[in-house]
């Protein structure tokens, strides 16, 4: 679950964390106007205010359950998770919610020993005899606490993931720069040439290409080339971006253009897709990368390759502004 609203750079941010990160994957959102505007299911639990305005934490809890009957997820770590949060949990199940035959969905630990606490509260829930308890785990997770607690055997049904969806510290690094101008209905390439080897742009009206293989299914590499190349179907060489002695041919593939035409002639040609496909689409599409590829630690590299047209039409572009010898 996406739980980032209140780290947000914004509100606009906020509900665009809450709609981008639906479609990366999350099973829902706690930001109730992102679920309202894009129809993205609204999923949460108690906060700790709703603990810490009553002085009492089982009354807290006897009141949220009074006032969320079949929706119980209670937050047992304001103050003492297993001495106090889990028991009174519990306590409430059993005075309130069994004798009204109303479910004990869960709780949900927010800080502490994330690893050591859930695995803790899931037996003393067994023998309480709430097997069927679900355990949420939250308090600053990311791609690699979450891979750390899988490993440690921690026990839990869901997570919630807030300020590293929402205000991640690492941003995208790109910029739009322009790279053809259409002059007398003809496409004439541009570029910026820096002594910087990242901020030197490839020029030209372009498209990219995926490669899959026909027996797994799996992407083997992207191709950026010239709009109008036609790509060789029986066999293609991709040739690494910097270091050009790593190569690798590809044989027995099939291609896939991947950007598809969302404006032509001021009017839009593009159906947008519910956020549920976009979600569908998105995760189809990571899986047809090889497992090497997307671990986290050490990942092998993917070829993303330019086509031999377009890298000399780069180079030779330079070689034009700098006023040498075009190859």
């Amino acid at each position: 679950m996406e739980f980032g609203a209140r780290r947000a750079r914004g509100i606009d941010s906020s509900i665009e964390a809450s709609k981008y990160a639906f479609i990366g994957g999350c099973i829902g959102t706690s930001n109730t106007y992102a679920g309202k505007k894009y129809n993205i299911p609204v999923l949460g639990t108690m906060a700790h205010s709703l603990v810490t305005e009553e002085k009492d934490e089982y009354e807290a809890f006897l009141g949220y359950a009074k006032a969320n009957p079949n929706n119980c997820v209670f937050l047992v770590d304001t103050y003492d998770t297993l001495r106090s949060g889990l028991l009174n949990a519990i306590k409430v199940a059993d005075n309130y919610l069994k004798p009204n035959n109303l479910p004990f969905k869960g709780i949900r630990i927010d800080s502490g020993d994330l690893a050591y606490l859930s695995k803790e509260s899931r037996k003393i829930l067994d023998e309480a005899g709430y097997k069927d308890t679900t355990i949420c785990l939250s308090n600053g997770l990311d791609e690699y606490t979450i891979k750390d607690l899988i490993s440690q055997g921690a026990c839990f049904n869901s997570l919630g993931v807030g300020d590293n969806i929402a205000a991640s510290c690492e941003r995208v690094g790109g910029v739009y720069k322009l790279v053809a101008k259409e002059e007398n209905n003809t496409i004439s390439p541009r570029m910026k040439v820096s002594d910087n080897p990242i901020k030197t742009t490839t020029p030209g009206f372009k498209k990219v290409i995926r490669f899959y293989d026909k027996e797994t299914g799996f992407a083997r590499g992207d191709l950026i080339a010239l709009n109008d190349e036609a790509i060789n179907l029986d066999s293609y060489t991709l040739t690494h971006s910097t270091e050009t002695w790593k190569k690798t041919t590809l044989t027995n593939y099939t291609i896939k253009e991947l950007q598809v035409p969302i404006f032509k002639d001021g009017q839009r040609v593009y159906n947008i897709p519910s956020l549920k496909d976009s979600q569908d689409y998105c995760q189809k599409e990571y899986e047809s990368f090889y497992p090497e590829i997307t671990r986290l630690l050490n990942p092998h590299e993917y070829y993303v390759d330019l086509s031999d047209k377009l890298r000399n039409l780069k180079h030779n572009m330079i070689l034009e502004f700098k006023g040498e010898e075009i190859i």
